[in-house]
């Protein structure tokens, strides 16, 4: 008696199954960014440069099974901020791509994610009427080197969000939201500090871009 359609349906069991314990095990957060009060755009184009690193970042803490997908979110994000403070935003396959970089571009921007930390058990609780609520906070840093278009490292420098909301109404459901305060405060930071890099002051400087 043949098993072959025993095996092919153990296979597909487990493809399933496996494919079912990944969407179970991973949660990516969503976060929006803080666009108001909008910066005076930077009168230049720039490159920006999204490694695989960055892309496919997931955070896992070590005492659960769940993954938070950071990388995907926090390109479209940070791809959002920086329209913010450019007149335009190209993505490019390098960071300091030379001479192979668009003649109207300034130069490459290339962000990353320093760090993500999630304190499951903090100690730290808050009073939210009668109730005592515990928080679990969560810290983002993303970093950013800026290169010029022959491809010299002229600036890096690293941002930093929190999100403390006091768990309520499931722990999961809020550590996303503390992952999207995070990473949205984070983004708000390098657009309200952009021009504050001295290397960037420099910089764009150079470029013939007058102070604020």
């Amino acid at each position: 008696m043949s098993l072959r359609p025993f095996r092919w349906g153990m296979t597909l069991f487990a493809f399933v199954m496996g494919a079912a314990i990944f969407v179970a095990c991973s949660r990516m957060p969503e976060p929006v960014l803080v666009r108001e009060p909008r910066p005076q755009p930077v009168p230049l184009r720039i490159g920006v440069y999204n490694s695989s690193e960055l892309q496919d970042f997931t955070y896992k803490h070590h005492l659960t099974d769940i993954g938070w997908v950071l990388g995907k979110p926090s390109v479209r994000l940070l791809n959002e901020a920086l329209a913010l403070l450019f007149v335009e935003v190209v993505e490019v396959p390098r960071p300091g791509s030379g001479p192979n970089l668009r003649s109207d571009l300034a130069g490459t921007i290339a962000p990353r994610i320093v760090s993500a930390e999630a304190v499951y058990m903090s100690g730290e609780v808050v009073n939210v009427g009668t109730r005592v609520l515990p928080v679990q906070p969560v810290q983002v840093t993303y970093g950013f080197t800026v290169y010029s278009r022959s491809g010299k490292p002229v600036a890096s420098w690293e941002v930093t969000g929190v999100g403390k909301e006091p768990v309520d109404n499931g722990a999961i459901s809020t550590l996303k939201r503390n992952f999207e305060r995070a990473m949205a405060e984070a983004a708000r930071n390098l657009v309200n500090g952009f021009r504050d890099i001295p290397e960037v002051r420099q910089w764009l400087a150079e470029r013939g871009v007058p102070k604020d």
